[in-house]
């Protein structure tokens, strides 16, 4: 194949250098397609992911990039599936050691071949609404580093921000500190000698410097309510993997051989070198930690975190819109940042560390004090948490059940978007039934109030990623430019080779006219509400209680119980379709719960969480994007087409599959001694691009995959097979053509959901 010149340029940037060189050693008996074996393929594979240039490159689609559609074939790999001999030309040339050109040209002939095998679409959609945004939710504890930093990557890539001005006076103003922490300060700079800090390790290799810190912590921080952790191994986190180099944790909380992600208040990494070219992939690594700091905190507001290599220091706060940093300072030369950082971190009340001090704890217990929809106040104690969304720059949906039997659901939402207390007042005075009743609600706080007072300047470019500003179509679709040009976080945050008070100016000097810009643009129009001109979203951080409460899904305990759940879901939405003129467009297993028909108008499943729902006659709402989950959502919605009812009906269709294939294995009443398949076929619905998974759903719906899918359910869930294949032929319909339909019909919607409807109770009767 020919290469472009952009990727040929990319190629000259970013050599292989010395990347495969350990690759070479497995692979040097693989000149024939029979000593081509998958874990060698996969180690390529990984090789190739992890090599400088992979990011580089967008993928042809234009969602993603190279890395990630070869991710894509890892794990498609890994999962037992590819022919070899696809690969086997690739493999001699990297046994040759060929030239970097001719290696990824073998590379970007695969991704053809597998592409051109896709099934093609009947269809063309048009697209009006709110883009879709991965989110890294969709990925499991057990998913490798480099998958879930890979997602990461595509939370925060439009959304960090560097040298943000006024960080240091937000988080780090000594002036307003009590006297003790001041007393802290002051002892601290008297282990710098006016030039450097004495007994600074050079080399700073990570065990002398956490020496370092440790005696700085003994002998100036002795009192302070946080400590110093670091960790030795992967293996110290009781939850998940993860071996974090520096954290904070609660003083009270001891030093032991195992951590709890729930303990910790600040991220660290710390790296021997300042390395300017693996910014990217140290911020990765932070986030990932930030990931799980969020997903056992759930309700928390922002997390701190910070870098420290060699001498060369960072501090960033994440919250649910995305990471931003005071800029790199170098420790020696500004001590009294690092010393403020230090003792900042150490001394934090809860407020300022970004905890949840909305929650009131006493004798063991939480509750909250919310507005009740009768002009008074209940204070409602939260139960143990039902659901949580394990991802950064997303809502951050957290439920709890309540003592009182209602569910409390905190959320960060978009302030584009009508709230979800609106919708379900909304929702019950039109008389839709089967959604659940908003008893409660309570502002908390806002992006905007935590961001206060802070100077953002342009977004954070990421070098050598072509996908970095959609704003700059020119710079897109010529590659040079956003590679050569640094902008100007780049230069203020890169070039420490600029002498010092020229760089300082600079800075100054870019963050007045930052300043001067955003004043302007705000005497038009409140920068908040005008939509595509927001530096970052603003997210109204709310709790909403909602009556009934129910169980999710997938804690169904009987065949006939997941039916009757998933046939009354189905109902609810057809009465918030046709009576409430109300879209859901967020069908997920986390949304449909099972009830007490006692006390839920007769439904034995119900809707929650109408976060993303949208009056039918509304326009755009202005947000950025909407999340969804990933596995859930339909063909034609992943491919950016305006969202109908038929698209929450197939996501209603992947729910059920999903119960059946994934979730009944953990049942052992179902299971019946069983094992499930080492890979299933619908771990491919997870992970990928959007083009990816949307081309595998394709696929996976003609009736051959449809049987090899339903191969995967329990022996048990057999009686649930011809209702599978029954919805399977309603919702996907031949043309006159032999190709499947997965396109909105015209008419009315009661031609799909009666017959879906009527599906289910012939099944349900059959049980």
């Amino acid at each position: 194949m020919t290469l472009t010149e952009q990727q040929l340029e990319v190629i000259s940037n970013r050599p292989f250098k010395d990347t495969l060189d350990h690759i070479r050693e497995k692979l040097r008996d693989c000149n024939e397609v029979d000593d081509l074996r998958q874990e060698d393929i996969a180690s390529l594979l990984g090789a190739l992911v992890a090599s400088p240039a992979a990011f580089s490159f967008p993928s042809a689609d234009g969602n993603g990039s190279v890395a990630v559609r070869l991710l894509s074939i890892l794990k498609h790999i890994r999962g037992g599936g590819g022919k070899s001999e696809l690969f086997l030309p690739l493999v001699r040339r990297v046994i040759a050691r060929a030239p970097d050109i001719d290696i990824w040209e073998a590379v970007f002939t695969i991704i053809e071949s597998l592409d051109a095998l896709t099934p093609p679409s009947s269809i063309a959609p048009t697209f009006k609404g709110t883009p879709v945004k991965p989110s890294s939710s969709r990925l499991g504890d057990s998913e490798t580093r480099d998958v879930v930093e890979g997602e990461l990557f595509f939370e925060i890539r439009d959304c960090t921000f560097r040298h943000v001005g006024g960080f240091w006076d937000k988080f780090f103003d000594s002036k307003r500190w009590r006297n003790e922490q001041r007393a802290m300060l002051r002892a601290l700079m008297k282990a710098h000698n006016g030039k450097r800090w004495t007994e600074f390790p050079n080399p700073s290799h990570e065990q002398p410097v956490w020496e370092w810190l440790q005696a700085l912590e003994r002998d100036y921080l002795v009192d302070a309510r946080h400590k110093l952790r670091t960790t030795k191994s992967a293996h110290q986190f009781e939850e998940r993997k993860g071996q974090m180099d520096l954290f904070f944790q609660p003083a009270s909380s001891r030093a032991k051989e195992s951590f709890r992600y729930k303990d910790v208040l600040v991220v660290g990494e710390q790296k021997k070198s300042d390395d300017k070219s693996r910014f990217k992939s140290d911020l990765l690594q932070l986030t990932r930690h930030v990931r799980s700091v969020f997903a056992d905190q759930p309700t928390r507001r922002f997390v701190h975190a910070f870098t420290l290599c060699a001498s060369v220091m960072e501090l960033w706060v994440f919250d649910r819109s995305g990471p931003y940093s005071s800029g790199t300072f170098n420790v020696h030369e500004e001590p009294d940042k690092f010393a403020r950082a230090l003792v900042g971190y150490a001394t934090m009340d809860d407020d300022a560390m970004g905890l949840d001090t909305f929650i009131e704890r006493k004798g063991g217990s939480r509750s909250i004090t919310l507005d009740d929809t009768n002009g008074g106040t209940s204070r409602i104690q939260l139960m143990n948490p039902m659901v949580r969304q394990k991802a950064v720059v997303c809502r951050g949906t957290t439920c709890f059940m309540t003592r009182g039997k209602q569910v409390a659901k905190f959320s960060w939402a978009s302030d584009k978007r009508e709230l979800e207390y609106k919708q379900l007042k909304l929702a019950e005075e039109r008389g839709v039934q089967g959604v659940a009743k908003a008893v409660a609600y309570r502002q908390i706080t806002t992006i905007a109030d935590l961001r206060k007072d802070l100077v953002f300047p342009d977004r954070h470019r990421f070098r050598n990623d072509v996908l970095i500003d959609e704003s700059s179509s020119a710079t897109a679709s010529t590659g040079s430019s956003s590679q050569k040009r640094k902008s100007s976080s780049d230069v203020a945050s890169d070039d420490t080779s600029e002498p010092k008070r020229r760089r300082s100016n600079r800075i100054k000097s870019s963050r007045l006219q930052t300043v001067s810009q955003q004043l302007s643009s705000s005497k038009k129009k409140p920068s908040l509400y005008s939509t595509g001109e927001d530096p970052w979203d603003n997210r109204i951080y709310v709790c909403l209680v909602v009556s009934p409460a129910g169980r999710v899904i997938s804690d169904f305990g009987s065949i006939k119980e997941l039916l009757e759940a998933m046939r009354d879901a189905i109902r609810a939405h057809q009465s918030l379709l046709v009576t409430g003129n109300i879209l859901h467009r967020d069908i997920s297993s986390n949304n449909i719960i099972i009830t007490n028909p006692e006390t839920a108008d007769c439904f034995k499943g119900m809707l929650i969480d109408l976060d993303l729902a949208k009056v039918t006659d509304a326009g755009p709402s202005g947000a950025r994007h909407r999340t969804g989950t990933m596995q859930f959502m339909a063909v034609e919605v992943l491919r950016q087409a305006d969202h109908t009812y038929r698209h929450d009906l197939e996501s209603f269709f992947y729910v059920l599959l999903w119960m059946c294939a994934r979730e009944s294995w953990s049942k052992p009443w179902l299971s019946r001694g069983g094992h499930p398949p080492k890979s299933s076929l619908l771990r491919k619905w997870e992970i990928g691009s959007f083009k990816e998974i949307a081309s595998t759903k394709m696929g996976h719906m003609t009736v051959n995959s449809m049987e090899d899918i339903m191969g995967e359910f329990p022996e048990a869930l057999d009686v649930v097979k011809p209702l599978c294949l029954r919805i399977r032929k309603i919702l996907f319909p031949l043309d006159r053509e032999e190709r499947m339909n997965f396109g909105t019909p015209a008419g009315e919607p009661d031609q799909l959901y009666k017959p879906i409807i009527t599906a289910y109770d012939e099944s349900i009767s059959d049980i």
